[in-house]
């Protein structure tokens, strides 16, 4: 009988994490670094098929181009997906509010997990622990899923 142990501490993401994130919108033809890794090492290389100016980093080696018509690359859309995910709202009204693709969101939402750094605990602190058993796919394969929360901060 396997047994796979997964923790969860729901912290919020916050807009602090938001911010490095929209100054990277900015167009690389007023600022000319990447917007990647914010070189200074960039190269017209042509046009979309829209007609918008294509830039080509020889630093990091990566595309870009100078605006996105579609709404799903903005990063402020990020901090929606969060808010609207805290209302309650599921993928395919989300996707609908948001105007875009569910499948986009889903990828969204995968990523700004994977930016969340899992919390710290400290020794001294008393915090507040609920567990659930659970199974996956079969009964051989329980998971215990907790949440913990700091008493005093209420993270």
């Amino acid at each position: 009988m396997d047994s796979i142990s997964v923790s969860f501490n729901f912290k919020a993401y916050n807009s602090k994490n938001m911010e490095n994130a929209v100054v990277s919108c900015s167009r690389v033809s007023d600022t000319g670094k990447c917007p990647h890794c914010k070189g200074t090492s960039i190269i017209k290389i042509g046009r979309t098929k829209t007609g918008k100016q294509q830039y080509y980093c020889k630093s990091c080696s990566k595309r870009s181009i100078d605006y996105y018509s579609y709404k799903a690359y903005n990063p402020v859309v990020n901090l929606q997906i969060v808010e609207l995910t805290r209302e309650g709202l599921g993928i395919r009204s989300t996707a609908r509010v948001l105007k875009i693709s569910p499948a986009t969101l889903i990828k969204k939402i995968i990523q700004i997990a994977d930016d969340l750094k899992p919390p710290t605990i400290c020794k001294g602190k008393t915090y507040e622990v609920d567990e659930i058993k659970t199974y996956w796919k079969t009964k051989g394969r329980a998971i215990w899923c907790m949440r913990w929360i700091e008493k005093q901060n209420g993270w």
